[in-house]
């Protein structure tokens, strides 16, 4: 259960506000790609999907890291985390680039319309399957400053 004694709903709103924060530099990243990658036109029949998927996994690594560091407070190892994120990223991409295709390639839904409400939809629960499964609470806790000390650490050592 993702709600209970040891994690409140208190506690799962202050993540998720967190992970919206974090959201807003994945997304911004996501946004610069994609444009410039629809700009360029990687293809001539789906220019808005092509740019889509592209930006989406260079931005999928980068918002496993900033997550990992900063939302989830959780000790899942760093391979395990990035491969079930991944996995959870893929069946998003997937669904997210023929949703993208349909409405912005095939409808002709201008592609930034289309691109902001792939975005919000997939968000949040992309949210509750990365606590559920990549960053699961049953792996234990680790705050963001004892995080950053066993990596000083490391570093010293």
């Amino acid at each position: 259960m993702l709600v209970g004694e040891d994690y409140p709903w208190s506690k799962l709103f202050r993540e998720y506000a967190v992970y919206c924060g974090v959201g807003c530099i994945n997304v911004a990243v996501f946004f610069v790609l994609y444009y410039w990658l629809y700009e360029n036109r990687l293809s001539e029949e789906y220019p808005a999907a092509a740019a889509w998927s592209v930006s989406y996994l260079i931005s999928s690594v980068q918002a496993h890291f900033l997550h990992r560091w900063i939302t989830f407070e959780s000790l899942t190892g760093y391979a395990k985390s990035l491969t079930v994120m991944m996995v959870i990223y893929t069946l998003l991409w997937l669904i997210s680039t023929a949703s993208t295709a349909y409405f912005a390639d095939i409808l002709g839904v201008n592609h930034l319309y289309s691109w902001a409400a792939n975005t919000a939809a997939f968000g949040f629960l992309a949210f509750l399957s990365l606590r559920t499964f990549a960053f699961p609470l049953s792996d234990g806790r680790i705050t963001r400053q004892e995080r950053l000390e066993e990596f000083r650490n490391r570093r010293r050592a």
